[in-house]
């Protein structure tokens, strides 16, 4: 049995390949801790691009996410400048979000809240399952 091998892309580097992509938006302690629980069980390589704490460059983000398999936003994290980018980014069908926030009316354009990382890991067991099938097909 052996892990799945995890490239993490920050600001400006990108990575063109056939693997999951994961966009991180401003990620908390504790959604880094939970995202790298679930990557600890993955069997698959997976791409993690990450913008954290210091990061500014919008226009990496936004070509990122318009590429990315999964997106996850904290926004409740998210600086000022990030903030205004999270109403386009939230458009998209694989863009999920975390926040705290009741009275901003994030549903009206996503129906994606989420309240913790669990279901990714579901995911990720449902591929595996997947997989195994297809292989004992062939």
């Amino acid at each position: 049995m052996n892990l799945g091998k995890i490239n993490l892309i920050t600001p400006p580097d990108k990575l063109f390949n056939s693997n999951i992509n994961y966009l991180l938006v401003k990620p908390s302690t504790t959604v880094k801790q939970q995202f790298q629980a679930i990557l600890s069980k993955n069997f698959e390589e997976v791409n993690v691009f990450m913008f954290d704490d210091q990061e500014t460059d919008i226009g990496w983000l936004l070509s990122i996410a318009v590429q990315a398999d999964c997106i996850i936003i904290d926004v409740d994290n998210c600086d000022v400048i990030t903030r205004q980018f999270v109403t386009f980014m939230l458009s998209l069908p694989n863009s999920h979000y975390i926040t705290k926030d009741e009275v901003t009316p994030f549903g009206l354009i996503s129906k994606n809240r989420i309240y913790n990382l669990d279901w990714i890991a579901e995911q990720l067991t449902a591929d595996e399952e997947d997989d195994e099938e297809d292989e004992n097909e062939g």
